[in-house]
């Protein structure tokens, strides 16, 4: 019996081969071969690992990304309505509203700012934030950024246009012995009106949609620098406004 077991073990340690040449397995490769299936083991549990935290970020991702596109999308549109504020009128921004916007505008004037961080930028430059946005939902306005010049002009005879929106009108009424100036009209409107004569500077009230032309009335000739006109002239460029919201 003892035998039978001592051959059997022998025919398990040796293999021969079409030679009829006995092939032993070599403990060599035997050792090679367990560090190799060790490190795929390792780099299975790796990979897998991360494909799983990578859905979890995937899904969580997915979870908050409309909630920060509505809330998003909600503090663009209120920061640029005609009643917001850092605009002048609808998608328009006011220069100086801008200038002084900062984060506790921000929450006073958008809701969801409180409760998520929320950032402005105005064309790359950041405005006012409530916290950190670094991977966070972007929304977008092209908007346009007005701010305002005082600018001086003179009537070319006894007419001159001014543009819309100018605001804060003065006119300086100065002729020369021998010419009076009785009355100005804005678009057939009196503005002033003096029998004996205007001198001196005026305040007076433009339309603020339409451009306004004004006329002089006078007896005698009206020379250059008779009349000046000063005002605030509204100068307008294009912007991108963003807002991010991080949930």
């Amino acid at each position: 019996m003892g035998s039978r077991v001592c051959t059997a073990a022998k025919g398990l340690a040796s293999v021969k081969t079409a030679s009829g040449r006995e092939s032993k397995p070599s403990p060599r490769r035997a050792q090679t071969t367990l560090p190799a299936v060790g490190i795929a083991l390792v780099l299975l549990t790796v990979v897998t690992a991360l494909g799983l935290a990578m859905a979890d970020s995937a899904i969580t991702s997915a979870d908050r990304t409309p909630d920060e596109r509505r809330v998003a999308a909600a503090t663009a549109d209120l920061l640029v309505d005609a009643d917001g504020p850092l605009t002048d009128r609808a998608n328009v921004l006011s220069q100086s509203r801008v200038a002084s916007f900062d984060a506790a505008a921000l929450r006073r004037t958008a809701p969801p700012a409180s409760e998520y961080a929320v950032a402005v930028e105005l064309d790359g430059t950041r405005l006012a934030a409530t916290g950190d946005t670094v991977d966070g939902t972007t929304i977008r306005r092209l908007v346009l950024v007005e701010r305002r010049t005082r600018a001086t002009v003179e009537p070319n005879g006894t007419s001159v246009t001014l543009p819309r929106r100018a605001e804060n009108a003065t006119v300086t009424i100065t002729p020369p012995p021998g010419t009076s100036v009785w009355t100005v009209r804005a678009n057939d409107r009196v503005l002033l009106h003096n029998g004996s004569g205007l001198r001196g500077t005026f305040a007076v009230d433009l339309p603020t949609y339409e451009t306004t032309q004004l006329q002089f009335q006078t007896a005698g000739q009206l020379p250059d620098g008779s009349v000046r006109i000063t005002y605030d002239a509204p100068r307008t460029t294009k912007a991108t406004l963003a807002v991010t919201v991080d949930a």
